[in-house]
């Protein structure tokens, strides 16, 4: 009996991953394949037991999302982007730095106070949990933007890459065929700001534009690549992604992705209880000063720092945002223009807890504290919750409805 196979379907965690990555991994189609590929090759246990899982290098312009998408990975399969081992190696220019990473060799200076970065030890703790379970199948290594680093650095890859294994200063052997070793870097960014100053790139106007803008930049990159890497290093990697520029598609995507994660950190940790919205015309001005041809969404964060987060936190520490409101951010006439929009409320109201928040009336008075629980305790004649030590997860809610509607769907034009 012989049976017809389909390459094209995907396993349920590869399924579930690819789900997460919708919201965090934007335009780069190429990399999400990548990173999924590389979970079902681990499950299948078709790898090489002698080497790590595998070893990619993520290569494009900047702003693109490179070291973002590591991230974005980590998270999805471990839940937290804590949960790796990343190198900086801006900090490792001389050759000497590399010390940091394997410690001092004895006879040097400094030799027992200077703990190796790699042990099996850390390794290892990088896949438990608190108590020291194994909680996790691999660890992933980032090393970000490998091109600052010496030589040094890229020598001890080429073992590390090799054979999944390296000796640090303390004589220990450190085994590392059960990590992913991912690696970032934007060389070839140079030559592509300067064909985004001639206009080969930008917002592509469709699929064929698109197609030719990605190959252009392939054959920049791989050749930047190979100018700056040895090529035995080069061939060492088992797979070289290439980040293609982003689309005006992406920038709006990312601009909801950014607008919601302000949304969040209000949530979790603000002491006022409060919702904002983006106006149409403020909704545009934060894409055309964020977006920068040469330079992707690098500067988008800033822009939305710059004219949101911070105004809005000013207007909360001077206490002009009361519990309730809604902030409404808007642009006219080449300013900037904030508005409170009060939300009131019918019949009693309690205290109660959503999303680490605590629910307080939409009037305030001096003379009338917020009534809350004895349990809560109070700063300043706010309820604060944000002791690390205070079990705010524990308290149940009286009202299982939610607070007030927190569709992230309200950024949409």
């Amino acid at each position: 009996m012989i049976r017809k196979l389909d390459t094209t379907r995907v396993s349920l965690k590869a399924e579930t991953l690819a789900a997460k990555f919708a919201y965090k991994i934007i335009g780069q189609q190429k990399a999400t394949d990548t990173l999924i590929s590389l979970m079902e090759k681990f499950q299948s246990g078709f790898y090489d037991r002698r080497k790590p899982i595998a070893s990619l290098l993520f290569l494009g312009p900047t702003g693109v999302g490179k070291t973002g998408s590591v991230e974005a990975f980590v998270e999805g399969v471990f839940g937290s982007v804590t949960n790796m081992m990343k190198v900086d190696c801006a900090e490792f220019v001389h050759s000497h730095e590399i010390a940091k990473l394997l410690g001092s060799p004895p006879g040097y200076l400094g030799h027992r106070e200077t703990h190796p970065f790699f042990t099996n030890a850390s390794v290892f703790a990088a896949r438990t949990n608190a108590s020291g379970v194994e909680v996790m199948p691999f660890t992933v290594i980032l090393f970000d933007e490998i091109e600052k680093a010496n030589d040094a650095l890229w020598n001890l890859l080429l073992g590390i890459l090799d054979k999944g294994s390296l000796t640090n200063g303390n004589n220990e052997v450190v085994d590392l065929t059960k990590t992913v070793i991912i690696l970032t870097s934007n060389v070839g960014s140079k030559e592509l700001a300067v064909l985004a100053g001639e206009g080969a790139f930008g917002f592509s106007t469709g699929p064929t534009d698109a197609v030719t803008d990605y190959e252009t930049q392939k054959k920049t990159v791989i050749a930047a690549a190979e100018r700056k890497f040895l090529p035995e290093f080069m061939n060492r990697l088992d797979e070289v992604v290439i980040f293609n520029s982003l689309t005006k598609g992406d920038i709006d995507e990312i601009t909801k992705l950014e607008f919601q994660n302000v949304h969040d950190r209000i949530v979790m940790t603000s002491l006022v209880v409060f919702d904002f919205e983006i106006s149409p015309s403020a909704y545009a001005q934060v894409i055309k000063d964020g977006y920068d041809k040469k330079y992707n969404a690098r500067n988008l964060k800033r822009v939305i720092d710059r004219n949101v987060t911070v105004p809005l936190s000013r207007l909360v520490a001077t206490g002009q945002v009361l519990n309730n409101d809604t902030i409404i951010v808007d642009y006219k006439d080449e300013k900037w223009e904030y508005f409170a929009k009060a939300t009131t409320k019918s019949g009693p109201r309690e205290p109660s807890i959503q999303s680490g928040r605590v629910e307080v009336p939409t009037l305030r008075t001096e003379s009338k504290p917020t009534p809350t629980s004895p349990s809560l305790p109070f700063a300043g004649g706010y309820p604060f919750v944000d002791k690390p030590d205070y079990p705010v997860l524990d308290m149940s809610r009286k009202d299982s409805s939610p607070f007030f509607d927190r569709r992230s769907d309200r950024y949409k034009r």
